[in-house]
């Protein structure tokens, strides 16, 4: 197998399913060097993570380099676009001292909204601000990822380079559920437009997947498990907690690590965790 170099920014890395996607790809991706830009709020913990995936790496082989970028706050409309030039800079560095077989995009930042809610009490200014985040933020890595990566790559000279978009989705983004309905609109959103993406980009060695990883047993979860105002579904979530059945983040990281590597995935799909 030829040396395979993957450069790969993730949103949300300092913690929880982010960090985990960082880890599982060095374990599973079948990459010999790993490129990181980790992006989040807390430059501290990424800073621990890129650390902890450097010695990951040394233990099976895998060469991992990369770059932190902290206090991004994607929410922040005013700030959003230093924060993309600041990504778009730390990548472009990363590509000009690396021969970079595949480019990787998880969008894995992201935020719940106000779970005791039902939708006729949202107000515009509260959709705004999570729509800023969750939607808005989100197209604009993704502009800006395909604008780099396609200019830095083009197929006529790098007919073998890879570029691949990751929306972090969920069953909501499918199916409707009571109280979710900001959470519900957002991943929608996502899901759509990168099957738009898959579309449009198909002859540029482009693919884009929504992985929705399960009910993952995170803090975002104990978040849902504390404030959402169904309470049917509130008893599924509690007996999941209590009965040890919420999905591992690293079970689900690795699957979707898995997906990427073996490439059979139908571009602009949705794919959950328990799909076969």
């Amino acid at each position: 197998m030829s040396n395979q170099h993957h450069l790969v920014i993730i949103t949300g890395a300092n913690r929880g399913f982010g960090a985990s996607v960082a880890h599982s790809y060095v374990a599973h991706s079948g990459a010999n060097a790993v490129s990181f830009v980790l992006v989040g709020r807390n430059k501290e913990g990424l800073d621990t993570v890129l650390k902890e995936l450097r010695d990951a790496g040394s233990d099976k082989n895998v060469t991992v380099q990369g770059a932190v970028i902290g206090d991004v706050d994607l929410g922040d409309a005013e700030a959003l676009d230093d924060n993309l030039a600041r990504i778009q800079a730390t990548t472009k560095h990363l590509r000009l001292n690396n021969t970079i077989t595949k480019s990787v995009l998880v969008n894995n930042a992201g935020s719940l909204g106000d779970l005791s809610k039902t939708a006729k009490e949202f107000t515009w200014k509260e959709t705004r601000k999570y729509l800023d985040f969750n939607v808005v933020s989100f197209v604009g890595l993704c502009s800006t990822f395909l604008q780099d990566s396609l200019a830095a790559f083009p197929k006529e000279q790098y007919p073998e380079h890879k570029t691949v978009i990751v929306n972090i989705s969920s069953l909501l983004a499918v199916q409707a559920f009571s109280n979710w309905g900001l959470y519900a609109a957002g991943k929608a959103a996502r899901d759509r437009l990168l099957g738009v993406i898959a579309l449009e980009e198909k002859g540029n060695n482009v693919k884009t997947l929504s992985y929705a990883p399960g009910p993952l047993d995170n803090d975002m979860q104990a978040d849902v498990r504390r404030t959402l105002g169904d309470k049917e579904q509130l008893e599924i979530y509690d007996g999941m907690h209590k009965n040890g059945t919420l999905v591992k983040m690293d079970d689900s990281s690795q699957k979707l690590v898995l997906l990427l590597k073996e490439d059979k995935f139908t571009s602009g799909g949705h794919i959950d965790f328990y799909d076969q």
